[in-house]
C-alpha cells in the first residue's frame, strides 16, 4: 500500500482538486473579462486577434462563433478606447464559408468577402450585444460585417498565416474526396464540417465519439509513424527528435483542444523520459501530474466536454485495465483481451459523463472500440500516404480518394452496425 502511494504521489491531489472543482467548491475564472472605458452595450466595433477559430453550424440562425482577444473598441459615436479580455462574437456563416469549398456561400460576393478567418488573424468588425448568448457565456456579441482581416508581421504572424492557408488547401483536397475526405479532415484537423451529420450521429450512438475528437490516439499515430521512419533512417536518438517535432507540428496544424493538449503533455513526458532515461514508475501518476499542470495553465478547459472525456477515458484505462484483464478476460488471446479491457475501463470511467451530457450510455462502445479503432488507424496511415502522393502527383488525387473511399465504406458500415445496439438512456 505504501509502495503504491509512493508510485502515485500526484494521484490524490489530482482527485481532490477534481472533486473540489466539479463540485464547485473552488470557483474557477474560466474567461478573461471584458475591460474597456466603452461599456458593452455601447460597443459598435471591435479589433482583436482570433484565439478560437470559427466553427460553422455551432450556433443558431446561421451564425458562427469566434473568440477574440480584444485590443480596441469603438463606441456608437466613433470614439476609440483600449480594450482587454476575451469576447465571443457571432458572425454570419457566409463570412466564414466564403473561402470554404462546396459550401452554400463559397461564391458569395458581398462586401469584403473571402477573409481567411482563422487563429492568429487580427480582425476589425462591427459589434453589438448578442441575443444568442448562452447560459454561463459572458460578453457575447454579434457582428454583421468584417472590415479588415490580416496576420501580424514577423515570423510568428507569418507562421500563423501559413497555418491558415495550409488548413484551407487541405480542406479543399478533402472536399474533393467526399465522405472519406470528411472523416480524414475530422481526424487530422478537428473540423467536422464535411462529415455527414448522420455519420456523426452513428459514431456517437456506437460509443465512438472519442475517435472523432483529437486526442492521444491521433498523436500516437503521427508520433509512431515518425518514430518508425526516423529509427529506420538514422537511429533511435534521431527518431525521438523527429517524433517530438512531428507531434508539435501536428498540434500546431490541428489547433489546441483540451483533449489534444492533454495528449501533448503526456507525449512530452514520454519524450523527455526517453531522452534523459527517466523511469516513470506509474502511468497513472504521470496522468495525475498532467491534469494538475493542465488545470493550472488553462483553467477554462476544465469544464469542456472533451477535457472530461479525455482524462476520464485514460484514467479508466489505466486504473481498471489490469484488473479487468486478469479477472474477466483471461480466456481471450492477449491482443483481444487487452483491447477489450481498455474499452471496458474507458466506458466505466466516462459513463457518468455521457449520462450527464447526452442522457445515454452506449454499451456498444466496448466492442466497437476494439473492432473499429484498428480500421481507423489504417485509415489515417493510408490517408497520410495518399495526401503525400497527391501533393507530389496531383493527377493521382482522384484515384487516391477513390481507394480511401473503399476503406471509409467498411468503417461506416461497421459503425452503423454498432450504432444499432440499443443505448442505455435516462
Amino acid at each position: 500500500m505504501v509502495d503504491s502511494l509512493k508510485n502515485n504521489f500526484f494521484l490524490f491531489p489530482a482527485l481532490l482538486l477534481a472533486s473540489l472543482l466539479y463540485c464547485k467548491v473552488i470557483p474557477v475564472q474560466t474567461t478573461k473579462p471584458y475591460r474597456s472605458l466603452v461599456e458593452c452595450q455601447n460597443a459598435a466595433a471591435f479589433e482583436g486577434q482570433i484565439v478560437k477559430s470559427p466553427v460553422a453550424g455551432q450556433s443558431r440562425s446561421k451564425k458562427c462563433k469566434i473568440t477574440l482577444s480584444l485590443s480596441q473598441v469603438w463606441d456608437k459615436n466613433g470614439l476609440t478606447a483600449k480594450a482587454q479580455g476575451l469576447a465571443d462574437v457571432y458572425i454570419p456563416q457566409e463570412l466564414y464559408e466564403a473561402c470554404q469549398p462546396g459550401k452554400l456561400y463559397t461564391a458569395w460576393r458581398g462586401k469584403k468577402a473571402g477573409f481567411l478567418l482563422d487563429n492568429g488573424a487580427v480582425v476589425r468588425l462591427s459589434a453589438r450585444e448578442s441575443r444568442f448568448q448562452r447560459p454561463g457565456e459572458k460578453h457575447a456579441f454579434e457582428s454583421d460585417q468584417v472590415f479588415s482581416c490580416a496576420y501580424k508581421s514577423g515570423l510568428w504572424g507569418r507562421l500563423q498565416e501559413i497555418r491558415a492557408l495550409s488548413r484551407l488547401h487541405f480542406t479543399r483536397l478533402m472536399y474533393a474526396w467526399g465522405s472519406a475526405g470528411g472523416l480524414l479532415l475530422a481526424l487530422l484537423s478537428g473540423s467536422r464540417a464535411y462529415l455527414p451529420q448522420d455519420a456523426q450521429d452513428s459514431f456517437r450512438l456506437a460509443g465512438l465519439s472519442h475517435v472523432l475528437a483529437l486526442s492521444g490516439m491521433h498523436l500516437s499515430l503521427i508520433g509512431g509513424l515518425a518514430f518508425a521512419l526516423g529509427k529506420k533512417s538514422a537511429g533511435k536518438k534521431f527518431a525521438l527528435f523527429l517524433q517530438f517535432f512531428c507531434i508539435l507540428a501536428f498540434v500546431w496544424f490541428a489547433g489546441k483542444s483540451p483533449s489534444l493538449f492533454r495528449a501533448l503533455l503526456c507525449s512530452l513526458f514520454a519524450f523527455f523520459s526517453g531522452t534523459f532515461k527517466i523511469r516513470l514508475k506509474s502511468p497513472l501518476n504521470s496522468l495525475a501530474l498532467v491534469f494538475l499542470i493542465h488545470a493550472a495553465l488553462f483553467p477554462e478547459d476544465i469544464f469542456e466536454l472533451s477535457f472530461m472525456l479525455s482524462y476520464g477515458a485514460l484514467f479508466g484505462i489505466l486504473a481498471f485495465n489490469e484488473f479487468v484483464a486478469k479477472r474477466l478476460l483471461t480466456a481471450l488471446p492477449n491482443g483481444a483481451g487487452a483491447s477489450l479491457s481498455s474499452s471496458i475501463g474507458a466506458q466505466l470511467a466516462t459513463a457518468p459523463i455521457s449520462l450527464k451530457f447526452f442522457g445515454l450510455v452506449a454499451p456498444a462502445g466496448i466492442l466497437s472500440s476494439a473492432a473499429i479503432s484498428p480500421l481507423v488507424t489504417l485509415f489515417v496511415y493510408l490517408g497520410l500516404f495518399f495526401v503525400l502522393i497527391s501533393l507530389v502527383f496531383p493527377f493521382l488525387a482522384p484515384f487516391c480518394g477513390g481507394l480511401l473511399g473503399l476503406l471509409y465504406k467498411a468503417i461506416s458500415q461497421g459503425v452503423i452496425f454498432f450504432a444499432k445496439i440499443p443505448c442505455v438512456k435516462i
